[in-house]
């Protein structure tokens, strides 16, 4: 019987030791590459809800009203705002207690913003009134983007005029996306400038730079890091990035990916660690 014993916590021990040694697979350049896309396509619509539902852009956060109950003032200002990003299926609702603003965004049915992206869910932000740092944060709770499932926290800093006179917003995230290579958390830092058409209220008109430096963690714990050493820029009139370069760091090495010279296409050029260069299609959405 002692003897079975034993050997029955032999099994155990080996079966736990096999569990321990079990090591994800890391993530390639090519998932790493594919995958970020997706993220950057959810994150760059989270951007675009954070920048345009601030009052600098008409929207009023001033009472607790719809933007079916509120649609202008004499100062200009409404739930939808003056920059147009807003649409029918946007809802915006605010509330203040005591310093503390929330406005609940939600989004009903397939709501299309300005570049043909799908938003369904709601998101949360909230600010201090006497905070003044201006200080944000933004909290997804399952927002559909395109079909991918985004959850997580933005906060960041808003400035409608920067050293350049440009608006701007900077700050960090710590989001999650289900992409079809598995869910993806991201945390990094990530600052968004209105470089052109930054003198209107309008969206339509504005161009935009990204900066900043991230690390992405797939399900397993395999991660990978991407940094943007040349500002990406993204025109007023171009679905897409058109020009900027990021860099991946996976277990094989650095990956480039090259925007291009400015020309509005869809193409990117990649090299991967050995040297090889080929070129991508960018824009990866899907709608269900």
């Amino acid at each position: 019987m002692k003897t079975l014993k034993i050997l029955f916590l032999l099994i155990v021990f080996g079966f736990v030791s096999c569990q321990d040694d079990t090591v994800s697979e890391p993530i390639t350049s090519e998932i790493a590459v594919s995958s970020e896309a997706v993220i950057e396509e959810a994150e760059s619509v989270l951007d675009d809800i954070s920048l345009y539902s601030e009052s600098s852009f008409g929207v009023d956060m001033s009472a607790s009203l719809t933007n079916k109950d509120v649609t202008s003032k004499t100062d200009g200002t409404s739930k939808f705002g003056r920059s147009g990003f807003f649409r029918d299926c946007a809802d915006i609702l605010v509330s203040i207690d005591e310093n503390t603003i929330t406005a609940t965004i939600t989004f009903t049915g397939d709501c299309l913003d300005n570049d043909g992206n799908i938003i369904t869910g709601t998101i949360t932000k909230v600010w201090s009134l006497t905070d003044t740092n201006a200080e944000r944060t933004i909290t997804i709770d399952n927002l559909s983007i395109n079909g991918y499932i985004i959850n997580g926290t933005k906060t960041y800093v808003f400035t409608s005029s920067n050293e350049n006179g440009n608006p701007e917003m900077t700050g960090t995230v710590n989001i999650s996306v289900e992409t079809d290579e598995g869910t993806f958390s991201k945390v990094g830092t990530r600052t968004i400038e209105i470089t052109s058409g930054g003198d209107t209220d309008s969206c339509f008109d504005d161009e935009k730079t990204i900066t900043g430096s991230c690390v992405y963690t797939d399900v397993s714990g395999a991660t990978f890091s991407v940094e943007i050493t040349t500002p990406l820029v993204k025109p007023s009139e171009c679905l897409y990035i058109a020009s900027g370069i990021k860099e991946y760091t996976t277990v094989e090495g650095t990956t480039i990916l090259d925007y291009g010279d400015g020309t509005c296409d869809n193409i990117a050029t990649k090299t991967a660690p050995d040297g090889t260069v080929t070129e991508i299609e960018l824009g990866r959405k899907r709608y269900h």
